[in-house]
């Protein structure tokens, strides 16, 4: 890496200054959130109903964004078994190198 802050230390104007305030510096992966459902049956198994952590807020925030992409639940479901296969593929074809 000298050899490379040599160079842009040439080229780039300020570049010691930038690199000290970490302007440079590699971001982390963001952890993804684990997806949980928001709704669960009641006991007799008749009514759909918000899980205990769940406030009324979020679940109205949750249909909305259903509701903006303009599909029906069952394409939805549709495009997320979609993506988990061609993610299965992917993968496949990664390892295929190795």
């Amino acid at each position: 890496m000298g050899a490379m802050d040599h160079t842009l230390k040439k080229t780039v104007p300020y570049y010691s200054t930038m690199k000290r305030a970490g302007a440079f510096k590699q971001q982390e992966p963001r952890k993804r959130q684990k997806r949980t459902t928001l709704t669960e049956y009641s006991q007799n198994g008749q009514k759909a109903i918000l899980k205990p952590h769940v406030t009324v807020n979020q679940a109205a925030k949750k249909l909305y964004d259903y509701e903006q992409t303009g599909l029906s639940p069952h394409e939805v479901a549709n495009l997320v078994e979609q993506v988990q296969n061609l993610t299965r593929r992917v993968k496949k074809y990664e390892s295929w190198e190795e």
